[in-house]
Formats: structure tokens, sequence, C-alpha cells
């Protein structure tokens, strides 16, 4: 059979080469690369779930430490003050019989000043005796009141003597203190007494 002119096909547009023949076989289209990029995104969704259940764990978790902790800090405090409640109304009594101890002493001791009588040894045995009761008192929470100036503080100080005064800049000065004040941690035993000049406008 005679052949005839052919027109030339344009190989290279349909990737094949003279050489090359068609296998459909090995043209067949990979499905396995989608299917495993729908895996690994599957993979980061669950990571991503997991992650933000973990975090909304640990939110609640530290909040609810932290309202716990606030709990037991006011529950604290409130026994601490009940404590403290049940100690001064136990043992008051014991205090003010050696707080007037104390006075009972000092006024010994002013005494003898005011007579002129020194007496080295009774001075030291009062002294020695009064830095001991104040030493038990201490270790109960009993202190003395120290005023923070000279100004008269209501809250801590009572007024036993008003002494007049022109200058206004001295009102509600403390120019002597008459008794010590003692306190119980925060709560006033018994106020500190003092002479205060007064303004007389």
């Amino acid at each position: 059979m005679e052949k005839g002119n052919h027109l030339s096909f344009p190989e290279a547009r349909f990737g094949l080469t003279k050489k090359e023949t068609f296998n459909p076989v090995n043209y067949r289209e990979d499905k396995s690369e989608p299917r495993a990029h729908q895996q690994v995104l599957g993979m980061l969704n669950a990571l991503q779930q997991n992650f933000t259940s973990l975090l909304n764990v640990v939110t609640n978790r530290l909040s609810y430490d932290k309202t716990k902790e606030v709990a037991f800090d006011r529950l604290y405090k409130e026994m601490e003050e009940l404590k403290q409640d049940q100690e001064l109304q136990q043992f008051r009594p014991l205090f003010i019989d050696l707080i007037l101890l104390i006075d009972r002493m000092n006024n010994i001791y002013n005494d003898k000043l005011e007579l002129g009588e020194h007496n080295p040894e009774l001075i030291n045995v009062l002294q020695t005796l009064s830095h001991e009761v104040l030493e038990i008192l201490y270790r109960r929470g009993v202190e003395l009141i120290v005023a923070p100036s000279n100004k008269f503080d209501p809250k801590i100080q009572q007024v036993v003597d008003v002494i007049p005064t022109n200058n206004p800049a001295e009102d509600n000065m403390v120019v002597h203190m008459v008794r010590h004040g003692f306190k119980y941690k925060d709560v006033v035993l018994r106020p500190e007494e003092v002479i205060i000049k007064k303004y007389n406008s």
C-alpha cells in the first residue's frame, strides 16, 4: 500500500515526544496527595481544638485557684479576728490587773521622788519589776501606746486636764502624759491620759 502524506501532530502540546508512546496506565491521576493533605488538615484542626480545650481548662483552673486563694485568705483573717476577740475576752481582766500593778509601782516611784527620798535599791527594784511586767504583757500582745506626735489624738488618748493658751498653734497640744496607755494588738485597752493646751479665741 502506498503511503500518502499525513499531517504532523504537535506532540509537544500533549506532553509526548516522538519516541514516547501514550500509556494509559502510566498517565493515571495521582489521588493520594489530596487525601494526605486532607488528613493533615484534619489532624491540625483536631490539635487546635484540643489546645483550645486545654487552654480553657487551664484558664478555669487559674480562676478557681485565685478564687479559692481569696476565700482562704478571708477565712483565715476572720478566724484570726475571732481568735483575737476570744483571747481578749479571756485575758482582759489579767491585762488590766498587770497594768494597774505598773501604775502602782510608778506612783511609788514618783512619790519617793517628790518627797526627796532617794533610795537606789528601791528604785532599782521598782524599775526591774516594772520591766518584767511589761515583758509579760508584750509576750501576750499588749504594748504601750506611743503617740506619733504631740498633737492630741482622741483615738488613743484621753484628756484629763486642760491648760488655756492664747497661741492658736498650741491648740490641742499635749504638754504632759499622766498615765500610760496600753493596746492589745489594734484594740485600745486603756487610752493614754494626757493634759493638753486649749486655745481661747
